[in-house]
């Protein structure tokens, strides 16, 4: 007996035209801003393939609201992210409703209840406090959603991540080829997936070189400066021989900058120190911040798009969990270990 034919989707005329998902759909739904002959073009492989065109309805003119949840404000990651959904938002002329947490559980479920109340379209969803609340009122809500920076584990949930456990091995492996062994590591928060990837990032690249993990090494950060400045200032302390600290994020790094400059020591003559995310101030730090490159506008573009073609698909849709690869960008703060 042969198997059901499978369904042709938005995704397989978006790869035989070579545009994307987003402009597939806006075509089929013949929006003004695709160009005539690429429309043309698409409608004809659509209906050669076999895909059935949805009839357009008046609730298909209705202009889409969309919900973003973040979790930093202050962080010039977030607007990154922001800039990319925008773009998709744009071109979908869709609204949307902006809801920060301030990495506050109760700050979280209000923020998340406001956008059920709101009655959104969708949901773009970036690092939660509580994933497990989150996914409860996703699937009580039956809100299309989409996430970025966060991976949701054992669950069907669509996201677009970058590499973290990848991108932290290479921040680690940099510092270790320069010759550092005593490697301080400002971890993020332990109940986010991203912080528990570049953990484990961090501790392979230790372990390959034969070095080892140290606990008296590693600290946990919430993620902000004040973090990073503290916790810092507790290794410089605390740790004799230090010569290079690796933070979960730039703005954890520039915390630990302040506090390195404190102890009368320098960037990078005494001691390395490398970040993650690579936000625009980066290449600013007074001295430029050796750090891992997070391609912050097309996670939030994707994400974006992938809750559109969610939104205009409804059941035909694919989940899709995308992961991007980092690169790390070296820059001034980093150097041969002094000890060498």
């Amino acid at each position: 007996m042969k198997g059901k034919k499978k369904p042709v989707r938005l995704r397989d005329i978006a790869l035989k035209t070579g545009v994307s998902v987003n402009t597939v759909s806006r075509a089929l739904r013949d929006k003004p801003d695709v160009g005539e002959k690429t429309k043309t073009m698409i409608v004809h492989l659509a209906e050669e393939l076999g895909y059935v065109i949805p009839q357009q309805t008046p609730s298909a003119n209705k202009i889409p609201m969309i919900g973003v949840l973040v979790q930093d404000i202050l962080n010039p990651f977030y607007a990154k992210i922001v800039e990319g959904i925008e773009h998709v938002l744009w071109q979908e002329r869709a609204n949307f409703l902006f809801g920060c947490s301030y990495r506050q559980e109760v700050r979280e479920q209000d923020v998340f209840s406001f956008f059920v109340e709101q009655k959104v379209d969708g949901l773009l969803i970036g690092s939660v406090v509580n994933s497990d609340y989150v996914l409860e009122k996703l699937m009580a809500a039956n809100i299309p959603a989409a996430a970025f920076s966060q991976r949701f584990k054992g669950c069907g949930v669509d996201y677009v991540i970058t590499d973290n456990h990848h991108g932290a091995f290479l921040a680690t492996e940099h510092l270790l080829k320069l010759g550092h062994k005593q490697i301080a590591y400002i971890a993020g928060l332990d109940t986010q997936t991203s912080a528990q990837e570049r953990l484990r990032g961090h501790k392979d690249a230790l372990t390959d070189t034969g070095i080892g993990v140290d606990p008296h090494l590693l600290r946990f950060s919430d993620n902000t400066i004040e973090s990073g400045y503290y916790l810092a200032k507790d290794l410089l302390q605390s740790v004799d021989n230090l010569t290079a600290i690796f933070a979960y994020n730039d703005l954890v790094a520039l915390g630990a900058f302040r506090a390195i400059r404190e102890a009368s020591l320098v960037v990078p003559t005494d001691i390395s120190l490398v970040g993650f995310d690579d936000i625009v101030f980066a290449e600013f730090f007074e001295i430029p911040l050796t750090t891992v490159h997070q391609p912050m506008v097309e996670i939030g573009r994707k994400a974006a798009e992938i809750l559109f073609e969610k939104i205009h698909t409804g059941n035909e849709y694919e989940v899709q969990q995308i992961v991007l690869k980092p690169r790390l960008t070296i820059r001034s703060s980093t150097s041969i270990c002094r000890d060498l």
